[in-house]
């Protein structure tokens, strides 16, 4: 059970750094406070002024608004599979043994593929 609540809020922050923006504020406050502060729902609910229920709400609101994005324009989804693509390139760059003339774009390769790897983390 533990493992299953920390996977959704997991899931739920990596869906949030893409479509917090069309989240209303409170969504995007407690989210945050729930997600990336860990804080639980009394807590949030002490620090908001509110009742636990309220924040509950908020929540449910939130996550079902994240599914919905997701469901439409599938930008997580999406992200997850290009960084699967560049790590599966990396690897397959990582094999080829290159010649004099050809080792120079190789490692310009890599090191592209691993700076945009870097920055998309970040």
């Amino acid at each position: 059970m533990l493992a299953d609540r920390l996977s959704k809020k997991v899931a739920y922050g990596a869906l949030a750094d893409f479509y917090a923006a069309l989240l209303t504020d409170k969504q995007r406050e407690l989210l945050a406070m729930y997600c990336n502060e860990d804080l639980s729902l009394s807590e949030i609910a002490g620090r908001e002024n509110i009742s636990r229920q309220a924040v509950s709400e908020h929540l449910n609101r939130a996550y079902l608004r994240l599914d919905s994005l997701e469901a439409q324009l599938q930008m997580f989804t999406r992200f997850r599979e290009m960084r699967d693509a560049v790590t599966a390139c990396l690897h397959h760059l990582s094999q080829v043994e290159a010649t004099a003339d050809t080792s120079m774009h190789l490692d310009q390769a890599q090191i592209i593929l691993r700076r945009h790897m870097t920055s998309e983390e970040a």
